[in-house]
């Protein structure tokens, strides 16, 4: 069902999609789905996709919000619930936005103003803020250095994050969004093979923007488009497995997107860096960590022929070189940074 038609409707704009994935996310749903409802944008549609929740999520959006499409997914695998709600969504825009937001009333009209002024860009993401404390940025986009260690803008270090004060409100390019709130065009959305599943959870909007801009395309950050985050609302039992997956997907999007040569020359110093951490977390007793990262780099050898095919289909959408890429992610190791200033205990969590 569309609704907004009667907040500055204009029939020249486009309709929009909003794809919510829940996963036993019900005590968020009415701040999200009500903020949605007050956005100032016509026409949009709104697609819940609920992850197999157990807490009566799908009853009370069923009988409360009424305008919402609900789609029952069979698996609680959160890039594969996004997929799907892009499959049942009709939007010549597509919005991921997690459930446990809450979004100002110009936030979409901010976004579609920028990514329709400019036909490169395939992606834009939201100035993010503590829903807890508002002065607080959650993300200012997503930045990443050649190593493969990604980092969000705003975020000093874990539980430690920038107060607003205006040192991001410029619309400008960056690496990666943020998948808390970040819209796609469909047709990149679809040219580039939407997001992989095999992530399982974290680092898929990573590869997904590494993809896109491979296809020639740009990401950016539209400060004006504001949304809370309580953060954490839209775990699954995939959080309890955090560093496994972090290691996985991030060796994973590295060897899909790079070319031989980026692999070659990023590789040895990214297995030395975690050997380094390794180390690190046995030399602390933190075992259970460091078994993480070694099933999650053994997990990736054994997918290694399913790998090699997804990486062969990638490099068929690169319309760009390596050279364009890293103009936007940092030469130097973000990660060997964060434990030279101090910030250990986010590195090694």
């Amino acid at each position: 069902m569309l609704i907004g038609d009667n907040l500055l409707n204009n029939k020249n704009n486009p309709l929009v999609s909003i794809v919510v994935v829940n996963h036993n996310g019900k005590h968020h749903l009415k701040i999200c789905l009500n903020s949605i409802y007050k956005t100032k944008y016509s026409p949009f549609e709104t697609i819940l996709v609920d992850n197999k929740s157990t807490d009566g999520s799908v009853e009370y959006v069923k009988k409360r919000f009424k305008w919402v499409k609900v789609v029952k997914n069979d698996s609680i695998i959160y890039p594969e619930a996004n997929n799907i709600g892009v499959e049942n969504s009709r939007g010549e825009y597509i919005i991921f936005l997690n459930n446990d937001t809450e979004v100002d009333e110009n936030w979409l009209k901010e976004l579609i103003n920028v990514v329709r002024k400019h036909p490169s860009v395939a992606v834009c993401t939201c100035k993010v803020k503590l829903f807890s404390d508002r002065s607080l940025l959650n993300s200012a986009g997503m930045e990443s250095d050649i190593y493969g260690f990604v980092f969000n803008r705003g975020l000093i270090c874990r539980g430690n994050f920038e107060i607003d004060r205006g040192q991001y409100d410029k619309v400008e390019e960056v690496f990666a969004a943020y998948s808390a709130a970040m819209i796609v065009r469909r047709d990149v959305f679809n040219k580039v093979g939407g997001f992989n599943s095999d992530f399982g959870f974290h680092y898929e909007e990573i590869d997904f923007c590494w993809r896109v801009r491979l296809a020639g395309y740009k990401v950016l950050y539209v400060p004006r488009a504001l949304v809370y985050h309580k953060m954490g609302g839209a775990k699954t039992t995939y959080t309890m497995r955090h560093k496994y997956f972090i290691e996985k997907n991030r060796l994973r999007t590295m060897i899909q997107n790079y070319s031989l040569f980026m692999l070659l020359r990023t590789l040895p110093v990214h297995f030395l860096l975690k050997s380094s951490e390794f180390l690190l977390h046995l030399f602390y007793g933190k075992f259970n960590v460091a078994w993480e990262i070694l099933t999650g780099i053994f997990s990736l050898i054994k997918k290694l022929p399913r790998i090699i095919k997804d990486r062969q289909k990638v490099q068929k959408i690169r319309k760009v070189s390596d050279g364009e890429i890293i103009k936007y992610m940092k030469k130097y190791s973000m990660e060997l940074d964060m434990l030279l200033k101090g910030y250990g205990k986010y590195v090694l969590r």
